[in-house]
C-alpha cells in the first residue's frame, strides 16, 4: 500500500478507495458529473453556495467546501484539512505527476520566453510547457482561456497521462498565486524574472503585486529559487527561507552572461556559471532574451546532472511565436511583439532603435484591465520616431476613450497618428515604410489569435494581418 493510500484512512471519509478509483475528482462545479468528488474552494459565501447547488443539480457524489457552511445535504462536507485532503486524494487518483521535475516561472515579463527556452534546453520530447498558449491547446478551446495558469486538478490530470514525461514547466501568474490555484503543488525549482507595472486592476498596489509573487518562493511551495538580480529580484532575496541563487550581470551572481556581439539574429558571448566558463553563440536576440536565457540555463544546471547535454541544445533555441518576431519583405521590416507593459514596450523600442534609423510603433491598451498603465505606455512609446495608436482588446470599453488616456502620457503629439481599426492601422503603417533602415513595431498582442470586443471573440492575428498586408507588394 502506498503512503498516500495509507494516508487516506486519517480523514475518516464516507467512501472507500474503490469508490475514489471509480469516479473523477474536479475542482469546479462546471466540470462536475454524476458521482464525481467535487472540491469547492472560495472565500465568498454566496459563490460557495452557488457552486455547491450546481454540483448537487449535476448529482455529484461528494462535495467538499473550504468554507464551513451548513447545507441540507449529507454529501456536502467541510474539511478543516481541505488542502491536505485535496492533495492526498489527487495523489492517489493521479500519482504519475509526482514522479516529474516541476519548474515554476513567474515575473511580469519574460515568463513565456523563459519557459520556452527551458523546454528546449531540457529536451522538448521530455518536457511539457504549460503556459498561456499551451493551456489553450490542452483545453481544446477556440479562444484564449480566462486563466493564464490552470488550477491544480486539471493540471495534474493532463500531466499524469504521459508516463514518459520527465519535466513540467509552468508559467505562474500572480492571479494563480493569489487565488491559491496551485497551493497543492510544491515546485522543485521556482524562478523570478522581473517585476514592473501590470495587473493593478487586480492587485491593490505594486507592493501587493510583489508580495503576491514572493509567496511562490516559500517553504511548501518551492524547494529552490533562481532569482534574476534586478532591483525587485534582490528585494525578493532578502527574506527568502528557501535555498536560492541569483543570476544576472553582477560578478556576485551564480550565473552571468557577457555579451560580446549581438545583431537581430544571434547573440554571442560568454556564460560563466558556478565559476565554469562557456563560449556560446545563441541563435536568439531581442529585448530580454539574454536575461531569459540565463534563468533557463541555470534551471538546467540544477535539474538532473546532465548540464553538458543541455548546453548542446543551445543551438536549437528560438523565440516563441509573437516575441520579437521579425518579417522583412522588399525593404519593409516589421516586428511583432507581445510587449504590453510600459517596461516591456520601453525595452523593445530601445532595442529596435539600436538596430534601425527610424522606428514606428503601433499599439493600444486592453480594456477592462489595469487602466493606470495607459499613460505610462504612452510615455514609453515616445522612444519611437513615430507612433500609431489603435485598438487592442477593448473588451467592454470604448477604444477611442482608451486611446485618449494613452495620449495623456505623450508629450510630442506631433508624432502621433490615430487609426482605431487595428487592421487599417497595420495596413497604413506598412504602406508608409519607405527605407530599408526603418522598422514598424507592432506591439501588445504578439501570439494572440483574437480580439475581444463587447463580449465577442473576433479572429485577429497581428502576424496574419502583417503577412496579408505584405502580399500587396509581391
Amino acid at each position: 500500500m502506498s503512503f498516500e493510500s495509507s494516508n487516506f484512512k486519517q480523514f475518516d471519509l464516507p467512501f472507500d478507495l474503490d469508490y475514489l478509483n471509480s469516479v473523477d475528482i474536479v475542482d469546479s462545479s462546471v466540470d462536475a458529473k454524476k458521482d464525481d468528488i467535487v472540491f469547492i474552494s472560495t472565500n465568498n459565501e454566496e459563490q460557495c453556495r452557488k457552486f455547491v447547488e450546481e454540483s448537487i443539480e449535476k448529482k455529484a457524489g461528494f462535495i467538499f467546501t473550504s468554507l464551513n457552511l451548513s447545507f441540507d445535504n449529507s454529501n456536502v462536507l467541510n474539511s478543516e484539512e481541505f488542502d491536505n485532503l485535496l492533495s492526498t486524494l489527487s495523489s492517489i487518483k493521479y500519482p504519475q505527476y509526482k514522479n516529474k521535475n516541476t519548474f515554476g516561472i513567474t515575473g511580469t515579463n519574460g515568463k513565456t520566453t523563459t519557459c520556452h527556452f527551458l523546454s528546449i534546453l531540457l529536451g522538448e520530447n521530455k518536457s511539457e510547457f504549460v503556459g498561456t498558449t499551451t493551456w489553450e491547446q490542452m483545453q481544446s478551446v477556440t479562444k484564449m482561456p480566462s486563466l493564464t495558469t490552470p488550477t491544480f486538478i486539471p493540471l495534474i490530470k493532463y500531466l499524469s497521462r504521459n508516463d514518459e514525461l520527465q519535466n513540467i514547466i509552468l508559467e505562474v501568474s500572480s492571479h494563480a498565486i493569489k487565488q491559491n490555484r496551485l497551493s497543492n503543488l510544491e515546485f522543485d525549482k521556482t524562478s523570478f524574472t522581473n517585476l514592473s507595472q501590470d495587473h493593478l486592476d487586480f492587485h491593490s498596489s505594486i507592493d501587493d503585486y510583489f508580495e503576491t509573487k514572493t509567496k511562490l518562493f516559500s517553504s511548501g511551495r518551492s524547494k529552490f529559487g533562481i532569482i534574476f538580480s534586478n532591483d525587485w529580484g534582490l528585494k525578493l532575496t532578502k527574506n527568502l527561507t528557501i535555498d536560492f541563487v541569483t543570476v544576472g550581470f553582477k560578478s556576485s551572481d551564480f550565473a552571468t552572461f557577457k555579451v560580446e556581439k549581438q545583431d537581430e539574429s544571434f547573440t554571442q558571448g560568454t556564460l560563466l556559471i558556478d565559476q565554469s566558463k562557456y563560449d556560446l553563440r545563441l541563435p536568439i536576440s531581442g529585448p530580454g532574451s539574454v536575461e531569459n536565457f540565463l534563468v533557463a540555463i541555470t534551471n538546467t544546471y540544477f535539474s538532473d546532472g546532465n548540464f553538458d547535454d543541455h548546453l548542446v541544445n543551445v543551438s536549437d533555441l528560438e523565440l516563441p511565436v509573437g516575441r520579437y518576431q521579425k518579417t522583412s519583405y522588399k525593404k519593409r521590416n516589421i516586428i511583432v511583439d507581445y510587449a504590453h507593459t510600459p517596461e516591456a514596450l520601453r525595452e523593445l523600442l530601445v532595442f529596435s532603435k539600436a538596430h534601425y534609423k527610424k522606428v514606428t510603433v503601433l499599439f493600444g491598451c486592453g480594456g477592462n484591465r489595469d487602466s493606470s498603465k495607459r499613460e505610462n505606455m504612452g510615455e514609453a512609446s515616445e522612444i519611437a520616431d513615430s507612433i500609431i495608436l489603435t485598438s487592442d482588446n477593448p473588451r467592454d470599453e470604448n477604444p477611442e476613450k482608451i486611446i485618449e488616456t494613452i495620449l495623456k502620457g505623450i508629450n510630442h503629439k506631433e508624432k502621433v497618428s490615430i487609426i482605431v481599426d487595428r487592421k487599417k492601422a497595420i495596413d497604413y503603417a506598412i504602406s508608409n515604410l519607405n527605407i530599408e533602415e526603418e522598422v514598424l513595431v507592432v506591439a501588445g498582442r504578439g501570439h494572440e489569435l483574437y480580439q475581444e470586443v463587447s463580449g465577442k471573440f473576433i479572429p485577429f492575428s497581428d502576424i496574419g494581418v502583417v503577412e496579408e498586408a505584405l502580399k500587396v507588394y509581391e
